[in-house]
């Protein structure tokens, strides 16, 4: 792809600028001597490819100068035609005020203007601005650099002074080398999908290393390992069950304290009556006990007999018989009510006995119940228990925890030492891939690695080296170096004009080598003269102009101050072809956006 033309809708303000398929110039004009040493002039060369990127459909930034003075812009749409690799041309429109609402449009003939065609006769209109990407990318067709769309190309195309100071590294990928290192690996011919995969890898190793970090600090203070862990819980887990069984006692007897003052109540109640009963069957015990000794007879007619006899008196036979008959007659009834009060006295003895065993039992339980509800020893002992109960649990849940982490810590342990494995295969099949460019003399490698030491030997006389290793942290690394006068790598590209040179020189390289690749035609290079002596500047535009005669569309930048003067005197002219765009500073008609500096 190659740029065609650059306008907008305000064209008395801006546009429209045309590029030539080679060799394209904007060339900046000091007209006022007091602006001749001043290091910035303000007028758009810089500016112009912010523009560029912006139709090609850059991301919205704030910083970013459309958007910060957007009230300013707002009224602006630009248009910015395309060269595709097929051929054809595409237009693609995006306005300031709506820069998420994109049109595109396709087209066979170059250099059309299309600020008042009809929304209907585009061929897409109001994309938003991913959609957007995914039709141009599609239209572009820039098939080399997939799976990367044509927004990393364009990245690399278009080369302000921020982003000379690194060849490979642009200035938006600062830090972030997964995204642009694979990139770089497939343009110079390496499998960039290898290089994606180690930075894949290394982000995973990474992630469990933070996690793994994050781990160590649950078991901070922890001096031990998962196999004690382990151990430690079930002897906890042992020490709780057991604790548990025996609080459960006092929780059955604590659940019944509430009642215990009642219960006593009741059972001294129970006591007084059974004492009382006791009390009356003794009582009626003792009288049938009475009873029974005074139902003995004791008169004795036999002996009555002879004591009337030793009296010497008479003891009349009828009255021995009535007494006899007497004796009979209250025996006979004596039996009998003695009969009844034994009947009675075995019943009162075995109600006795059923109410001392109530009453040993109800003592027993008092008893129990007293000791008890004052037993404060107990008390202390079942509130020390909990306490002992809690901390185990605590402890027993914190065990589980441990080894939770323990076992997490093993699985991450685990899978870093697989990724880590994986990560060195792929790293040797890396170094495999590189040797195999490196030692292959028409692979794309070897054959930027030439144009790059062409293009530098040919404008500054000495070499430039393009090397490629695999670093300490395992991560491919690019270098670009100029070589001294012993062949060897120096510290030439150190200086800014010499490190933009050899950026300049490795985007040519990859052009050129990538010239049968449907790949960008087109390169912008901002200040590309400054710092360089007339003969190194006259080689630089010449090399320039051999690399655009091959089809790569190269655009630069220069103040007229920075050009090479010729040996008669005179100050170098480029060729009115090669002039793209032409500013001054003798006014606001000579700039960029030709209006007031804002």
């Amino acid at each position: 792809m190659r740029l065609s033309q650059l306008y907008s809708n305000q064209e008395a303000v801006f546009g429209p600028i045309r590029f030539g398929n080679g060799f394209n110039v904007v060339l900046a004009q000091i007209r006022v001597p007091a602006n001749r040493d001043k290091d910035t002039h303000c007028l758009g060369k810089t500016t112009l490819a912010h523009v560029l990127d912006f139709c090609l459909l850059k991301g919205r930034s704030k910083g970013f100068f459309l958007f910060k003075h957007e009230q300013l812009f707002a009224p602006f749409v630009f248009f910015l035609e395309i060269e595709t690799i097929a051929g054809g041309y595409l237009t693609v429109r995006r306005p300031v005020a709506k820069n998420t609402r994109i049109a595109i449009k396709r087209h066979s003939t170059p250099l059309r203007a299309f600020t008042a065609l009809p929304p209907e006769q585009w061929d897409h209109w109001d994309l938003p601005i991913d959609g957007a990407q995914q039709v141009l990318d599609g239209l572009l067709d820039l098939r080399a650099v997939k799976p990367w769309s044509y927004r990393m190309p364009t990245s690399y195309a278009l080369r302000t002074q921020k982003d000379f100071n690194d060849v490979f590294q642009l200035a938006k990928f600062q830090g972030k080398h997964a995204d642009w290192k694979p990139y770089v690996a497939q343009m110079v011919g390496f499998d960039a999908g290898l290089v994606r995969d180690s930075f894949g890898l290394a982000k995973r190793i990474d992630d469990i290393k933070q996690f793994v970090a994050t781990l160590r600090t649950e078991l901070l203070g922890v001096e031990t390992d998962l196999d004690t862990v382990e151990g430690l819980l079930t002897l906890r887990e042992q020490e709780v069950d057991a604790l548990s069984r025996q609080i459960s006692d006092f929780d059955f007897r604590l659940a019944d304290a509430g009642v215990n003052k009642v219960l006593i109540e009741e059972l001294d109640t129970q006591i007084a009556e059974a004492n009382q009963q006791r009390y009356y069957l003794s009582i009626n015990r003792k009288k049938i006990m009475r009873s029974l000794e005074e139902h003995s007879i004791s008169f004795d007619p036999a002996l009555a007999k002879r004591l009337f006899e030793e009296a010497g008196q008479v003891f009349p036979g009828q009255l021995h018989k009535g007494f006899d008959d007497l004796i009979r007659f209250n025996q006979a009834i004596t039996e009998e009510r003695k009969g009844y009060l034994t009947a009675e006295l075995k019943t009162l003895d075995a109600e006795m006995r059923r109410i001392e065993q109530t009453l040993e039992g109800l003592n027993r339980r008092r008893t129990a119940e007293l000791a008890f509800l004052t037993d404060a020893g107990a008390m202390e002992k079942y509130r020390s228990l909990n306490d002992r109960l809690v901390a185990l649990r605590a402890e027993v849940a914190q065990l589980k925890d441990q080894r939770s982490a323990f076992l997490r810590l093993r699985d991450r342990r685990r899978e870093q030492a697989q990724l880590q494995e994986q990560r060195t295969q792929v790293q040797q099949q890396l170094e495999d891939n590189i040797e195999a460019a490196a030692s292959a003399q028409d692979s794309r490698y070897q054959t930027i690695r030439r144009y790059l030491n062409e293009f530098t030997r040919d404008v500054l006389d000495r070499g430039a080296l393009l090397s490629t290793r695999i670093n300490k942290e395992g991560n491919i690394e690019f270098a670009a170096e100029y070589l001294g006068a012993d062949g060897k790598p120096s510290s030439e590209d150190q200086g800014k004009t010499y490190r933009q040179l050899l950026c300049a020189a490795f985007d040519l390289a990859v052009a050129r080598a990538m010239l049968d690749q449907p790949y960008i035609r087109f390169l912008y290079h901002d200040g590309l003269l400054e710092g360089l002596d007339n003969r190194k500047k006259r080689n630089l535009i010449n090399s320039i102009r051999r690399f655009a005669a091959l089809g790569i569309q190269q655009i630069i930048t220069v103040i007229d101050s920075d050009l090479p003067i010729e040996d008669d005197g005179e100050r170098f002219a480029f060729h009115d072809d090669e002039i793209a765009l032409l500013l001054h500073d003798e006014d606001d008609s000579g700039r960029l956006f030709r209006m007031p500096r804002w």
